[in-house]
């Protein structure tokens, strides 16, 4: 299944559910503080509130995407958010701190070996090498991303542990590369449109900013400038209040929109993608990528064991009957 399908799938879940903005709007809420205060001059406060915020987004995480996944079956609500976010918040908390235990033993083992061969290109004259290992450095952590991207909505929606949920995540990829790569090059655009209706006035007074610095230092004068020869606090971005004010509303239409999208579309495409459950993958509480068990003429559940014993029972009886034909021979 084309990743423009399960694009139409998650927009049309957007159109029939606006409910799920409100949730994008509680996490772009928790999210925005600690974008909008660097702005102001307090980038340690907002250090400290992006360590606060790491603790509080998986709740909202895991709500959206089962309110996404209820979604694209009919109707869904804040209910869900709260009931999917209570019941999967530990998990995904511990996949997370999982996700950057394999940034960092990437970042380790990736930058020794671009270290190495940055040594051997300038040893042997060759500085493009350096260049190189640094290009190829930062291509795997790409490609790393590219793989484990949709562990969060395995652990939402398959009640994957945080192991289980990045050999989903490896497994679904492996098998739907292309369909993957469309995915990723559609969320990036989509994501990169929304997202430059903020980050466009904020680069351009940053080079206004550094433009007009650099004028006034040519000219003998200068402004107050902290340790590092850098203009200090609000002289760095030149932003006033009210700019200020008004990125922060920006921001927060723009976050919402962004999460609930590619929450939305990374739920529509792991469902559409999502391999059946199979010796690498974790059992499945909510049938999103389970096999269907069946139902019996009493109205009992069947599953696959039960259908396994009963190919072993009519084995059984098999035998038996041969058994007896010997005896009667």
């Amino acid at each position: 299944m084309s990743a423009l399908q399960s694009l139409r799938t998650a927009f049309g879940s957007l159109a029939s559910n606006p409910v799920l903005f409100l949730a994008g709007l509680a996490y772009a809420v928790v999210v925005l503080p600690q974008s909008v205060l660097p702005l102001a001059g307090t980038s340690l406060a907002g250090s400290a509130l992006q360590f606060l915020t790491f603790f509080v987004t998986p709740f909202l995480i895991a709500g959206i995407i089962g309110m996404a996944a209820e979604a694209t079956d009919g109707d869904t609500s804040l209910s869900t958010l709260t009931r999917v976010g209570k019941d999967r918040f530990v998990p995904l908390l511990i996949a997370k701190f999982v996700q950057i235990g394999v940034y960092i033993a990437y970042a380790i083992a990736a930058g020794i070996v671009a270290l190495i061969v940055a040594v051997i290109g300038f040893v042997v004259g060759v500085p493009l090498l350096a260049a190189l290992a640094l290009l190829l450095f930062f291509l795997g952590a790409l490609v790393l991303q590219f793989f484990i991207q949709f562990f969060p909505v395995a652990v939402a929606l398959d009640d994957a542990d945080a192991i289980d949920s990045f050999r989903v995540s490896l497994r679904l990829v492996r098998e739907n590369l292309l369909s993957t790569l469309g995915y990723t090059v559609l969320t990036f655009l989509v994501t990169a449109a929304v997202s430059l209706v903020t980050a466009g006035p904020i680069y351009y007074q940053q080079i206004q900013t550094l433009s007009r610095f650099q004028e006034m230092q040519q000219g003998g004068a200068a402004p107050a400038v902290g340790p590092g020869g850098m203009p200090t606090g609000m002289e760095m971005f030149q932003f006033s209040t009210a700019e200020i004010l008004l990125l922060a509303v920006i921001s927060l239409a723009s976050m919402m929109l962004v999460f609930t999208f590619r929450q939305a579309y990374a739920t529509a495409f792991y469902r559409d993608h999502v391999p059946p459950l199979g010796p690498e993958d974790p059992g499945s509480a909510t049938g999103a990528a389970g096999r269907p068990d069946a139902t019996d003429d009493a109205g009992w559940t069947r599953d696959a064991n039960d259908d396994a014993f009963d190919r072993s029972d009519d084995r059984f009886e098999n035998d038996r009957s041969d058994d007896r034909s010997d005896d009667r021979f």
